[in-house]
């Protein structure tokens, strides 16, 4: 064989090789971008939302009723309001530590209807720390999927600072819904059923798609002032368990007078709801999804009701504790998931699976533990727990959750 021949497919092997390694950087260096946009558009905090409704102007428009609105909503830990965007609305917000979920479905600046004013007034808030986002959808979604994809993309090109939040009923094809930064929807779950299938589905679309999810809560899915709080803290708790970032209220009236800014009943119970998470709101939005949910036999249903089961057993649908997990539960009925937060630590949520009885919680370890810490909802900080002959104990609030941090 002459030279020639034996150099011309060495040159030819050599250049598929760099051509090859050549678009491999791009596609690295296309995915590096892809996930820094991402990260820039990420929520930055816990939203616990205050909303007077959507696709329209609720609020009050005078401004010394709408600030009395605001600082009611921050003194019943709401802070996150659902609301038509506008500058002297974002300064009161502004003095008052409220962020606003800009509501683009609002005739001003509606998404798709107006989009020359939407994308002038998106482009004006890049980078504002008032802002949390923009909501873009709540309701059934059905066949739109490629229009509510259409207006998230025209949204993040607009304000790449911000996450673009689309949601629906039942989870029903958001999944379809290309590129987004927040999902969401709502079931009336404790009226309608479908609790846990349609968390699982929220959960696994927000891990695939890297994104959080939030809720859009029943405020009173019981007796205002009597069972309503734990019964809607329970949807909020175990919601939290599957990674949920946030959760607001459907607005059925009340909550907070528009004229005196008081709370009412209603508020109160939501009032006292907000005070449960808020805590550990800063902490929960540094957790990734669940890499793992898992569910302690029950004696009694979310109604402390008896199961009817013989014996202690797993709800259905769920995964009990593998047997040689690292971690065990010894005593205490609670749903809980197993997290990482981005400096790959690891994090325990659990929730009370009775809405009106507290648990008493003993978790054993079945290798030696550094360390076990309980997020302190009355100091703000992580506390020790003290481990005696490899467990630890402490209680879950009835309809509650609690927070731990684990260094093996």
């Amino acid at each position: 064989m002459s030279l020639i021949h034996r150099i011309v497919p060495a040159v030819a092997v050599l250049l598929t090789v760099l051509i090859a390694g050549e678009r491999s950087r791009q596609t690295a260096a296309a995915q590096d971008a892809e996930d820094s946009a991402r990260d820039a558009r990420r929520a930055k905090t816990f939203a616990i939302i205050f909303n007077y409704g959507y696709a329209g102007d609720h609020f009050p428009q005078d401004k010394a009723a709408f600030e009395k609105v605001i600082q009611s909503a921050r003194q019943a830990d709401f802070n996150v309001i659902l609301c038509k965007y506008d500058p002297w609305r974002a300064e009161i917000c502004k003095k008052h530590g409220m962020k606003i979920m800009v509501d683009l479905l609002a005739s001003e600046h509606h998404v798709y209807k107006n989009v020359d004013a939407t994308k002038k007034l998106c482009e004006s808030l890049r980078r504002s720390d008032v802002i949390y986002g923009y909501h873009l959808w709540s309701d059934n979604i059905g066949n739109t999927y490629p229009g509510r994809s259409r207006d998230v993309k025209n949204v993040q090109s607009w304000d790449g600072t911000h996450p673009a939040y689309v949601g629906s009923y039942r989870m029903s094809r958001v999944s379809r819904v290309e590129n987004l930064d927040l999902l969401g929807y709502y079931d009336f779950h404790w009226k309608r059923g479908g609790h846990w299938g349609h968390l699982a589905k929220a959960s696994r679309s927000a891990k695939a798609k890297d994104a959080g999810f939030l809720r859009y809560c029943d405020a009173a899915p019981g007796r205002i002032g009597a069972g309503n709080y734990n019964r809607a803290l329970y949807t909020v708790s175990t919601s939290i368990v599957f990674g949920l970032k946030g959760y607001m209220f459907h607005y059925g009236g009340g909550v907070i007078n528009k004229t005196t800014g008081q709370l009412d009943a209603l508020g109160k119970d939501l009032q006292k709801l907000n005070a449960h998470v808020a805590p550990l709101g800063p902490e929960l939005l540094k957790l990734r999804s669940p890499t793992a949910i898992y569910s302690t036999p029950t004696t009694k249903t979310a109604k402390d009701r008896p199961t009817g089961q013989p014996q202690p057993t797993v709800p259905a649908g769920f995964q009990g504790v593998p047997a040689d997990l690292w971690v065990q539960v010894e005593s205490g009925e609670a749903l809980f998931g197993m997290f990482q937060d981005r400096q790959q630590r690891d994090a325990l949520v659990l929730a009370n699976h009775n809405a009106y009885q507290p648990q008493d919680m003993k978790l054993s370890f079945k290798k030696p533990i550094k360390s076990v810490s309980l997020f302190s909802r009355d100091k703000g900080k992580w506390q020790p727990l003290k481990i005696t002959d490899g467990s630890v104990s402490f209680q879950i609030a009835p309809a509650g959750l609690q927070l731990l941090r684990i260094e093996k």
